[in-house]
């Protein structure tokens, strides 16, 4: 058995050993943020003219934000500093592949020591933005996607990560159990003797005997060039029609012209203006698989089993809001593209899971040369087929389904634990009973703060009282968790013990299942035994559920008396503009900034309140001053400042004597001619004007 303490290990051809990564980035706290938030409905979805008939199946499903009974962790900054991970390294003469067991088990770097380059794209600094599930997400590697639509709420968490011995052959196992679905996810890794293709299996098992959505998929950044070229087993794709509002709508087509980049070869991303996807469609494929390929002929490739048959390409664009969220999420002028592989057609599609089920596969990664004449030519499918080729030679369908057999052969030994994830996966096996999945192993010492109180609840029947002013800790939702947790408020009630925290978990769970009366009746109850801030703002929640906004705005003022955390204001203060109580907002902003430290660190809603009420009262030296700030915690799709900007210059003009519809005429007549431009700390527009079509020559990089 390998021990951890072992600086480096050599089996067979493989290196496995642990090591430590110092980077420059934005640590997050370890505070998350104490309020709970709730579930919202599933996403408005729509099929194109052409969209396929037998493509509806589960489009839509499960695709609602959800976050609980994780917290959000939305407590990071800009600034860069020394960061250090522990991180653990395989090797063989081929290959080098780094992870980082603490950022969900991120595969950083995957070097190609024959050719001295890395195969994936390698941040150079670990800078999280709001792009994940839980919040805090950041760019590069290979990231695994379990759960539900967007990035996993592990991606910056901590996984299980431990080492075994196998036929001669070092693996390297992943592991956790994910809470919303509760699923138990392995991934083991092998460097295969004489191979230069890194090998991942996947297992995930469902303990439970009600069938589940299953949601998958890897994501794997690439450096992006100017002619780097995106292939998969078929030219069929689904794409994001851009600029339909709330409602997601998909088309269907063929590569390598999209109706959404008329005129252009969709298959080179550099050749998008704007933020572009499309799933590559590979249901008649039994080896399905995606290659990248560059302008000197070096190429990334990845091969699959089934049940993993779809691919996807994302882009930034080269417009000016994607190369801002590049330079955003790493360095200024990395620019970067994604290929994906998953379970379902499209990422707003699930799979399904049956009771009891397990789904398993293995995916290959690789890298080859090629010869650009051959896969630069203007002949999309021809082009693939040279490429599926030259990937065949390196990676064989065969050995791929090899790999598969060799790794269920293996799946129940069990594995040293190196770094420990959470603690959550221990509870579950007590709290059900279950066996848990052969070769997968949670520790009682794996249990930590988040995990105790409900550790102490399960194994010890108390749930203890908690200072108001220490939060509500972690959450759970599930009804196993209500049952038990029910029983400890009646016993509680009975004895008139009054534990505000006790209602106020039964309130949380009731809330996230829709049951909006029933948790305003536990909140109030929390607040009967003890005031606190923590049931104030749920309850001005479940009044703006209900439309209420006086008893919402009453609650928050209540709240913020006696909270001091910045989720309160953060809520509070966009629905009091909204409500035109200005005043009170600029004194709440002050006193914000001023505990804050700055303008600069306030939470990117209330950045955006300062900006309104700058506009409002015409001083521009104050919205000058906001749009210099970078908002630390824009979200995606966010657009708010630019908004504000622009309706600076329409005021500018309206002044002058221009109508207002003129005004807005000449205004987004100069911003698609690149004679008016936002400032770019705040332009993360993901969609804008599109600009005549271009082309590319391959011979030297530059506009035709």
């Amino acid at each position: 058995m390998l021990q951890p303490e072992r600086s480096k290990v050599k089996v067979g051809a493989s290196f496995i050993r642990r090591s430590r990564m110092i980077l420059k980035g934005s640590p997050l706290s370890a505070d998350e943020n104490p309020q709970p938030y709730f579930r919202q409905s599933d996403l408005k979805v729509a099929g194109g003219s052409d969209f396929p008939k037998d493509k509806y199946y589960s489009f839509g499903r499960e695709t609602g934000f959800r976050a609980l009974p994780y917290t959000m962790q939305d407590r990071y900054s800009r600034e860069l500093v020394d960061v250090e991970f522990s991180s653990i390294i395989m090797e063989n003469e081929y290959l080098r592949a780094e992870f980082i067991p603490a950022l969900g088990g991120r595969l950083w770097s995957l070097f190609d020591k024959k050719n001295n380059r890395d195969m994936i794209y390698r941040n150079p600094v670990f800078r999280p933005a709001n792009l994940a599930i839980r919040d805090a997400w950041f760019s590069g590697g290979i990231e695994w996607n379990i759960g539900r639509l967007g990035h996993t709420v592990h991606t910056c968490s901590k996984v299980f990560a431990g080492v075994f011995e196998s036929d001669e052959t070092a693996v390297l196992r992943l592991w956790e159990f994910e809470r919303q679905t509760r699923l138990f996810w392995r991934i083991e890794f092998t460097l295969a003797k004489d191979s230069p293709a890194l090998f991942a299996y996947t297992r995930i098992e469902n303990p439970d005997s009600i069938a589940k959505p299953l949601y998958w998929w890897t994501n794997t950044a690439l450096p992006q060039t100017p002619l780097a070229r995106v292939f998969s087993a078929t030219d069929e794709v689904i794409y994001i029609v851009p600029g339909t509002g709330a409602v997601k709508t998909m088309d269907y087509g063929r590569l390598p012209e999209l109706p959404v980049l008329a005129g252009r070869d969709a298959s080179y991303p550099a050749m998008s203006d704007y933020s572009n996807e499309y799933f590559f469609q590979n249901d008649r494929c039994a080896s399905p698989w995606e290659s990248v390929v560059y302008e000197d002929g070096y190429a990334w490739g990845e091969r699959s089993t089934l049940p993993l048959r779809y691919r996807k390409m994302f882009c930034w664009g080269s417009g000016t809001g994607g190369r801002r969220w590049q330079d955003f999420l790493s360095l200024p002028g990395q620019e970067y593209l994604e290929v994906q592989a998953g379970l379902a057609p499209t990422q707003l599609h699930t799979a399904d899971i049956a009771g009891g089920e397990t789904v398993d596969w293995v995916q290959a990664f690789t890298a080859f040369h090629a010869e650009t004449e051959q896969t630069h030519q203007k002949d999309y499918q021809s082009a693939a087929k040279y490429i599926e080729d030259h990937l065949t030679r390196n990676l064989a369908p065969g050995v791929v389904q090899a790999a598969l057999e060799q790794a269920r052969g293996r799946y129940g030994t069990d594995a040293e634990i190196l770094e420990t994830g959470s603690g959550w996966g221990f509870l579950e096996s007590c709290l059900r009973n279950y066996k848990i999945p052969q070769g997968l192993s949670f520790p009682a010492e794996s249990v930590c703060e988040a995990e105790s109180p409900w550790s102490e609840l399960l194994l010890k029947g108390s749930f203890s009282r908690r200072p108001v002013e220490a939060g509500p800790g972690s959450f759970v939702t599930d009804e196993a968790w209500e049952k038990i947790l029910n029983e400890r408020f009646i016993k509680a009630r009975s004895a008139f013990e009054e534990n505000w925290l006790l209602p106020y978990h039964l309130g949380v769970i009731a809330f996230e299942r829709g049951e909006i009366q029933k948790a305003a009746a536990f909140w109030e109850e929390s607040l009967k035994n003890e005031e606190n801030p923590w049931a104030c703002r749920n309850l001005a929640v479940a009044a703006l559920q209900r439309g209420d906004i006086k008893s919402a705005l009453d609650y928050y003022r209540r709240a913020l008396s006696g909270g001091q955390d910045q989720s309160f204001a953060q809520e509070y203060v966009p629905l009091l503009l909204d409500a035109g109580r200005e005043e009170e907002v600029a004194a709440l902003l002050e006193t914000a900034a001023r505990r804050s430290g700055s303008l600069e660190a306030l939470p990117v809603s209330l950045i955006e309140a300062a900006a309104r009420i700058a506009l409002n009262s015409g001083d521009d030296a104050g919205l000058n001053r906001i749009f210099s700030i970078e908002p630390v915690h824009i979200r995606e799709g966010n657009t708010a400042l630019v908004d504000i900007w622009i309706e600076r210059e329409i005021k500018r003009l309206t002044q002058e004597g221009v109508s207002r519809s003129e005004a807005e005429t000449q205004i987004r007549t100069a911003l698609s001619a690149g004679s008016l431009i936002p400032p770019k700390e705040i332009d993360f527009r993901m969609y804008t004007n599109f600009s005549p079509a271009i082309g590319l020559s391959l011979k030297n990089h530059e506009p035709l």
